[in-house]
């Protein structure tokens, strides 16, 4: 193995290229949202696209995709705000917290109710309590958060075995609406959608997050000032160990997941969230460990370059992402609401996620920073000396 050398401005490129190959799996889940009402996790597509390919499009994106990339980025959260809690002070963090908020709130507003920024903001609350936990103080907090998620997975599909056809709805409307170019109209719709999406966090997505968050502090906790890619033979050793209980828990939620509604007794649906409490951290664990094993190598040294320009530039391609997808599919840019199915929309995913890989190469050559992160800087403050952050930390 050859480790990854540092960057000139000190990060750990391994983080990078992780980052930017992350943001094609977060893309690839989002897209479906953006292109039809409740993307796959509604029924609309069922009966619009009914073809063996768009339903294997969304096997795949539920088997390998959901809840996993998010998880990756949650962990590289963590990760850097252990970091920058020890390096720059809890106080600078917490004003990066309100700039990642602000952006969140407009993102979720203008354009994608799915926003993960304001949860990460408010989540990331919590974390400099936890700043000076010992590492295995951190996996056991990431363990109990673990254990919530399959708990409150498992009250959902409770509620589901009840009340069976509760969360149904009037998609036609929605796909009208999506088509007719109403801005204001849409952004009603979406406020809706919003408060819906954060009505489940704190049962389907928070408490995932929050095991990664501590996951990912945990692992800086225990390197110290050595860099993540440091992680490389034990990230190795991890995927090694979970990829098979992995894939195999993925591949059955997936499964259930896309099972024609006729064959779905709610009890069967239970079972489907239940295993999605259980298994996709553990893919997103199989997915980081493999990542810090092969970008660590000669060959993903190489490879890994080519996406390193999108982790730099995370956090404005995420934006840029939902910027793109709202222009092709919503009726005040091309209005191609609900006229891809899975497959298509999957396949301009890929097409996007390229172009955009593309522009931040090019604009890497010129400037330092994207522009929402340069956002975040401004508002987080001049950054203090080491030695005047760790005592501030203390």
């Amino acid at each position: 193995m050859t480790p990854v050398p540092s960057s000139a401005t000190g990060r750990d490129p391994a983080i990078d290229m992780i980052r930017g190959v992350a943001l094609l799996g977060i893309l690839v889940v989002n897209m479906p949202f953006f292109a039809m009402p409740f993307g796959f996790g509604g029924d609309w597509w069922r009966s619009a696209f009914p073809g063996a390919l768009d339903w294997f499009a969304v096997f795949l994106i539920q088997a390998l995709f959901e809840a996993k990339f998010i998880l990756i980025f949650s962990f590289l959260f963590g990760y850097g705000a252990a970091r920058q809690i020890e390096t720059h002070g809890p106080a600078r963090y917490r004003r990066r917290l309100l700039a990642l908020g602000l952006l969140g709130i407009a993102h979720a507003l203008l354009l994608f109710a799915g926003d993960i920024l304001l949860a990460y903001a408010l989540l990331g609350l919590i974390l400099p309590l936890a700043a000076r936990w010992p590492a295995l103080r951190l996996v056991k907090a990431a363990a109990l958060m673990w254990l919530l998620a399959i708990l409150t997975h498992t009250l959902l599909g409770i509620v589901g075995i009840i009340e069976p056809d509760s969360w149904k709805g009037g998609d036609d409307a929605v796909v009208a609406l999506h088509r007719s170019g109403d801005f204001l109209g849409i952004a009603r719709h979406r406020l809706f959608e919003w408060a819906v999406f954060y009505g489940l966090s704190p049962f389907i997505t928070l408490p995932h997050v929050a095991m990664m968050f501590f996951l990912g502090m945990a692992a800086y906790r225990h390197l110290g000032s050595a860099p993540l890619s440091s992680l490389a033979a034990q990230g190795g050793a991890i995927a090694r160990l979970l990829w098979l209980p992995a894939l195999i828990g993925n591949i059955a939620y997936a499964a259930m997941a896309v099972a024609p509604p006729g064959t779905m007794k709610p009890a069967f649906a239970a079972a489907e969230l239940i295993l999605r409490g259980v298994f996709p951290p553990l893919l997103s664990l199989v997915l980081i460990g493999a990542g810090l094993s092969f970008f660590n190598s000669r060959l993903g040294a190489r490879i890994g370059r080519i996406f390193q320009a999108d982790g730099r530039l995370s956090l404005s391609l995420y934006i840029c992402e939902s910027i793109a997808c709202s222009l092709i599919f919503l009726g005040h840019g091309l209005g191609f609401y609900g006229r891809l199915g899975p497959a298509l929309a999957l396949g301009l995913a890929v097409l996007i996620y390229f172009s955009l890989l593309i522009a931040a190469s090019l604009w890497g050559k010129i400037f330092a920073k994207g522009p929402f992160e340069w956002f975040v800087e401004r508002m987080a403050g001049p950054r203090r000396p080491p030695g005047m952050a760790l005592e501030a930390a203390r």
